[in-house]
């Protein structure tokens, strides 16, 4: 059994009118019978996948695809016979994607005999019959967003576009109308060091050391009122993974404010934690992703954040 892994083979690049690189094609692995199709790349995310198969291969294959937030009902690639139909669905509302595809090809038809897609989040189960040659569609920290190959009576090849995954925007927490609101965006590389100054009770700012394209930028937020101790990572190799803190009112006022926190990187490193512990708990965490941005609101204290996830890209 030969195997085949296309990780960082591309044979072309889908560039935009400001002449940017927005994605990748990786070549159709498999044979060349049937027709050629082509579903394109200009999708932002693959909310679900149909796949009919049997014991000859793969029948065809189906996508459904988002753009602007707009469905959008892909074709049928391939024809239905007998066997079995599985329809994958991907969670867009939890920042689902897919980043791999894997299957077996016939070595003398070329026809695809089994598929294996997995996102971000979970590894969909194999489909079909795991015989002939195995093969990987897959680049390290890219996202699929468009298929494209042969069919006819089978699937016969696929292939894929892949883009480098967005950055996510988590929603604010703390107090959501008091202070006035700012936004860091997700524009940086990673974080190198954070400050933060704070009292017996509460946060009073953050200010964040930010890498980008080799150089320091630094954002502030908040009063400069307190004592400040600073916590640095060691970019490029490590990462900010996790905030954490709670939030609750100041009893003199009433005002809801960010009352402490705690920092952890993808090392393990965890912060001391600043402020005062009280109220309700948050942690801002998602799985293979770096915190690159925040935002929030301040104005006496500091109100409230909220962070900007980007997939880590790992050598």
């Amino acid at each position: 059994m030969f195997i085949i892994y296309v990780f960082l083979f591309l044979s072309s690049a889908i560039i935009d009118s400001n002449e940017l690189a927005m994605a990748q094609k990786l070549e159709a692995i498999g044979g060349k019978g049937g027709k050629q199709w082509d579903d394109g790349a200009d999708h932002d995310y693959i909310t679900k996948v149909y796949i009919r198969g049997g014991r000859e291969g793969i029948h065809y294959i189906k996508l459904d695809y988002v753009k602007d937030g707009q469905s959008i009902d892909g074709s049928v690639h391939g024809v239905s016979g007998d066997g079995f139909t599985h329809t994958l669905e991907i969670d867009q509302s939890n920042y689902e994607h897919i980043v791999s595809v894997d299957g077996y090809y016939d070595d003398k038809t070329g026809v695809m005999q089994a598929l294996q897609f997995k996102t971000n989040l979970k590894t969909f189960e194999l489909i079909g019959y795991p015989k002939g040659t195995k093969f990987s569609l897959e680049v390290n920290g890219k996202i699929i967003i468009g298929l494209h190959g042969f069919s006819g009576k089978f699937l016969n090849s696929l292939g894929a576009y892949v883009t480098m995954a967005p950055p996510t925007k988590s929603e604010l927490v703390g107090g959501l109308y008091g202070g006035v609101y700012w936004d860091d965006g997700p524009y940086y590389d990673g974080v190198r060091k954070m400050y933060v100054t704070y009292t017996n009770y509460l946060i009073r700012s953050i200010s964040t050391d930010y890498d980008k394209d080799g150089q320091v930028v630094t954002s502030y937020h908040g009063s400069k009122d307190g004592e400040t101790k600073e916590f640095a990572i060691d970019y490029p190799n490590e990462y900010l993974t996790t905030v954490e803190g709670t939030y609750n009112t100041i009893p003199e006022d009433g005002v809801l404010v960010i009352r402490s926190l705690s920092f952890k990187t993808s090392k393990g490193r965890i912060s001391p934690t600043y402020g005062l512990v009280s109220g309700t708990e948050f942690v801002f965490e998602r799985q293979g992703n770096a915190i690159v941005g925040f935002h929030g609101r301040d104005g006496g204290g500091f109100d409230a954040m909220g962070v900007y996830f980007s997939p880590i890209v790992t050598s």
